[in-house]
């Protein structure tokens, strides 16, 4: 009886320390690079990034850049830039990102932060705004949303936005405009048709790992 104790102790310790070492690599999971320091940047044609809301599509050209890294990193902040847009059965529309970041994380969550630290030491809100025609829109800092699917891909990360429940504010609805009256809105949805490829601004490898 007592050998069959310490057999059962040993194999909970087993799988006690197999459990942390699985926990351990799934948090070491990061944003890798080569060589360091190094930037990573994608771009995305008209058509293949589509932010719905309840008045329709919003479809741009769009341009990420990562801040510099130096180093390993679990979370990557991408400053985007949306142009050439299109938006509410409109032909031409304007994505204003201004201060907004995406904060992507290697669980494939991400956040949408976009605040401004002011010269007296606090942080504002200053959200992006959607414009077409007499329709407009202002989406806000957001967390914890889901999700971006991330793998890699011969030396570069692959990216691909299948993102629900953003949460934005119409601010216009003017005529010919189709939201429902202007407010709080919830259940926009920002797709990908296609992955995107990030590079490194050195050319060097990137992955995930």
């Amino acid at each position: 009886m007592i050998v069959r104790f310490k057999i059962l102790g040993a194999a909970v310790l087993a799988a006690f320390a197999m459990s942390a070492a699985l926990a351990s690599s799934a948090q070491a999971t990061n944003f890798t690079a080569f060589v360091y320091p190094t930037s990573l940047s994608a771009s995305s044609a008209l058509g293949n990034d589509d932010l719905k809301t309840e008045a329709g599509s919003v479809e741009c050209s769009s341009f990420y850049e990562s801040s510099s890294i130096s180093e390993a990193t679990s979370t990557l902040t991408v400053n985007p830039t949306y142009t050439s847009c299109k938006a509410f059965g409109f032909l031409s529309a304007k994505f204003e990102t201004g201060p907004c970041r995406y904060i992507l994380h290697t669980d494939g969550s991400v956040d949408f932060k976009c605040t401004i630290l002011t010269s007296g030491g606090f942080y504002i809100e200053s959200p992006a705004i959607i414009t077409a025609a007499t329709c407009e829109m202002e989406i806000g800092s957001q967390w914890g949303l889901s999700k971006f699917d991330l793998a890699n891909s011969s030396a570069k990360i692959s990216v691909q936005a299948t993102v629900t429940g953003i949460k934005y504010k119409v601010t216009k609805d003017g005529f010919g405009c189709p939201f429902s009256g202007t407010g709080s809105k919830t259940g926009a949805t920002f797709t990908q048709n296609n992955s995107m490829l990030f590079w490194s601004s050195n050319g060097s490898a990137i992955d995930i790992g």
